[in-house]
């Protein structure tokens, strides 16, 4: 189907709102592409730039997703008509061009992908035999890697933490699964979120655990005083500080930390002094960084402690290796598909920190279609991935 003169897209609104208004469909000009987007999803960092805890420079977000190309302008020769891609959002050499953050992202039905960004491979061919409904987890899915392979240049954990149920702590969960831990913990503040991460299969039920003041205490208990290998910690940035504060406590010495978001002001705990937590995650942006660093704690225990943001164009092509391996393993941390015209209550919802179940199943991962204007919020089960299919392929065949 041809775009006509306007498209549907999810717009922020004045008032942090997000609201489907129309908006200007724009043609391809000398090196430029217009993909349609088909699939996308909502990240943490996209409920920060509405909540005002980030900066956001566009009116339309978005940047985790797969598009199909619909049209190109002249000059372009290495993506074609018909062909999917997902995205690479951030562009190394300037921090200041991200997808979705300071340009025009994917929560729209069509998107204009400027020349500067074609050069550098924003727009990145999607493997064939992964499921359009997986298509946003690949970039999300890249900084789980990312994170998880700074962590293995320091140690071979057999046990692991992970501090967070929203979908990148259940991607590090997954990833650690897969690659052989024998022991891993998922702590989150919903028992509900860790109920259904027991129900998915991704972690098992003795080893979730709410986040209080007692978690340190029930690890080291757990691991027989001997204490945990690794923890990722994927929390927003207001609870960095208190997370690194157990983490600390309950790794063990020569253990490794990954700090998965970066800190509120002030960025910096008694218990490592001197130590800015920021600078430590911002070592490592977009796969060019591989810093990981000891320190010794207040107390003397040595620890090995790194941070990163985002994946890389190489990231990004070993998640989709992983993603067409076992799509349905890994889209496990996908909880509903919402037609887009039924995204804005879901955003309302994510905000507002609503624990209250979303057509009965806790919202982790939503899935915004594209494809689809009207209809119902349906929850997602990786169980039913052959339906899936078949509804993907009569999209695809209506593409084309």
């Amino acid at each position: 189907m041809q775009p006509g003169s306007t498209h549907a897209a999810l717009v922020v609104a004045a008032s942090g709102e997000m609201l489907v208004e129309h908006v200007t469909t724009k043609r391809p000009q000398a090196g430029e592409i217009l993909v349609s987007s088909l699939r996308a999803s909502i990240c943490g960092s996209d409920l920060d730039m509405l909540r005002g805890a980030r900066p956001i420079g566009t009116r339309i977000l978005g940047h985790e997703g797969v598009a199909r190309v619909v049209a190109v302008g002249p000059d372009v020769t290495d993506l074609t008509v018909g062909q999917y891609v997902t995205f690479f959002p951030n562009n190394p050499a300037n921090f200041n061009d991200t997808l979705g953050v300071n340009s025009e992202g994917l929560f729209q039905q069509y998107l204009l992908i400027p020349r500067s960004s074609v050069e550098r491979g924003m727009a990145i061919p999607f493997a064939s035999g992964i499921p359009l409904v997986c298509g946003p987890l690949v970039e999300p899915f890249a900084t789980v890697i990312y994170g998880q392979r700074l962590l293995r240049r320091v140690v071979s954990p057999e046990s692991m933490v992970v501090v967070g149920a929203g979908p990148i702590g259940l991607l590090n969960a997954l990833l650690a699964r897969a690659e052989g831990c024998a022991q891993i913990f998922l702590v989150g503040t919903s028992q509900a979120r860790l109920d259904w991460a027991v129900q998915r299969g991704i972690v098992d039920d003795s080893h979730t655990l709410l986040n209080t003041p007692e978690l340190a205490d029930a690890l080291l208990e757990r691991t027989g005083s001997r204490g945990i290998d690794a923890a990722h910690l994927c929390t927003p940035r207001s609870a960095t500080r208190v997370v690194l504060q157990q983490a600390l406590r309950y790794v063990r010495e020569e253990g490794a930390i990954d700090l998965t978001a970066g800190s509120d002001a002030p960025a910096a705990i008694p218990e490592l002094p001197g130590v800015d937590l920021n600078e430590i995650r911002q070592a490592n942006v977009c796969g060019l960084g591989h810093e990981v660093n000891q320190y010794t704690t207040r107390e003397g225990k040595r620890l090995w402690l790194t941070g990163h943001s985002g994946g890389s164009a190489s990231y990004i092509q070993e998640s989709m290796a992983l993603l067409q391996k076992d799509p349905a393993y890994y889209a496990r941390v996908i909880s509903h598909i919402v037609p887009y015209r039924a995204a804005p209550p879901i955003f309302a919802h994510l905000l507002a920190d609503d624990q209250r179940a979303v057509a009965g199943e806790p919202c982790v991962k939503a899935i915004i279609d594209f494809t689809s204007e009207d209809g119902e919020i349906s929850v997602f089960y990786p169980d039913q991935m052959a339906a899936v299919l078949a509804a993907e392929s009569a999209i695809t065949r209506n593409a084309g």
